[in-house]
């Protein structure tokens, strides 16, 4: 009987290390976006905990005519390099002046997805 009781609580352990395990494996860190566009030279920083997820991510701009979307993405596009504690993007002029834009950072294994504040240009100039 005590022997059925240790094999029992053996698994029991074992099967709570696993578990505890994969869900530590999971989390992933949070990531911010940020977005600055005066004239369409649309440029911002990725920013996290994880040292990791500032650098090498690919950022894409998205646009939309209305705040509320639907966005869709321009074809612009850059990689973060890392400055400092942040990785910057810059995207140089895309010739979009005017709209609703928003910059996203796909996520990664180690890394959340991120979004950046949506941004309103009129005639190039921030609202």
């Amino acid at each position: 009987m005590k022997r059925k009781i240790a094999l029992v609580l053996v698994a029991v352990l074992a099967i709570s290390a696993v578990t505890t395990g994969l869900a530590i494996a999971g989390t992933r860190a949070r990531t911010t976006v940020t977005i600055q566009g005066p004239n369409g030279d649309f440029e911002g920083t990725v920013r996290s905990r994880d040292p990791g997820c500032r650098g090498d991510r690919i950022v894409r701009l998205f646009m939309a005519t209305s705040a509320n979307g639907p966005f869709e993405r321009t074809g612009n596009m850059d990689t973060t390099e890392v400055q400092g504690n942040v990785g910057v993007w810059s995207m140089g002029n895309t010739g979009h002046r005017d709209g609703f834009f928003q910059a996203r950072a796909k996520r990664t294994e180690s890394c959340r997805a991120g979004r950046s504040p949506i941004l309103e240009l009129d005639n190039g100039v921030p609202q």
